[in-house]
């Protein structure tokens, strides 16, 4: 969201190609977005915190959701697209998730959104993005997964599209990847399986 909202990895390659004028990286003040989240689990929580820290005015949407805290909560989720300047996509690829990001949903989009997705690739209608993308020269996509990474990661259309490149960027799902998320993760690991079968 920084880093989109910054332009940041574009202004690093225009330095590293000897440039040095700042007007074509003019951002935003992030204190001024309006921030849609989209699930409020745990690591919906966490962004949402993160955002409000920075000033942003952050919306939620989830239906599972009881109360979102001192947050504006959102039950439509075209109510939320219209508003949000960045949109992060925090749910589980379900049945009824699948595809959630569609033509429809992108229709209500402004036309300078980021979308951020660090949940699960399939949960975006990746050909409804790239259209919506190229007719929107100013919209981002920011994504750490795809859809069918594993087998398909190398035909997909996200990794392929010519033209917009700039506006899609694209990490290889290292959310969670930190030596310390790790250590935290085998641990949790090792616990349960002590707690199942016991210690030898």
């Amino acid at each position: 969201a920084l880093m989109s909202t910054r332009k940041l990895l574009a202004a690093i390659s225009s330095v590293k190609e000897g440039g040095w004028d700042y007007r074509p990286f003019i951002g935003r003040q992030f204190s001024e977005l309006s921030i849609g989240v989209v699930g409020f689990g745990r690591l919906g929580k966490m962004f949402a915190r993160y955002c409000d820290s920075f000033g942003a005015k952050v919306s939620i949407f989830d239906p599972f959701a009881t109360h979102a805290g001192h947050y504006r909560f959102v039950e439509d989720l075209f109510d939320l697209c219209i508003n949000s300047d960045v949109l992060s996509l925090h749910v589980h690829h379900t049945r009824e998730t699948e595809k959630i990001i569609n033509t429809r949903f992108l229709s209500f989009c402004k036309p300078t959104v980021t979308i951020i997705n660090t949940s699960r690739g399939e949960i975006v209608d990746e050909l409804a993005l790239l259209e919506f993308l190229g007719k929107n020269p100013e919209a981002l996509y920011y994504t750490d997964v795809l859809n069918n990474e594993i087998d398909n990661r190398n035909s997909n259309p996200l990794t392929s599209a010519i033209g917009i490149k700039d506006q899609i960027i694209i990490t290889p799902h290292i959310g969670g990847m930190t030596s310390d998320g790790q250590t935290k993760a085998y641990f949790f690991t090792a616990k349960k399986l002590i707690d199942l079968y016991g210690q030898k």
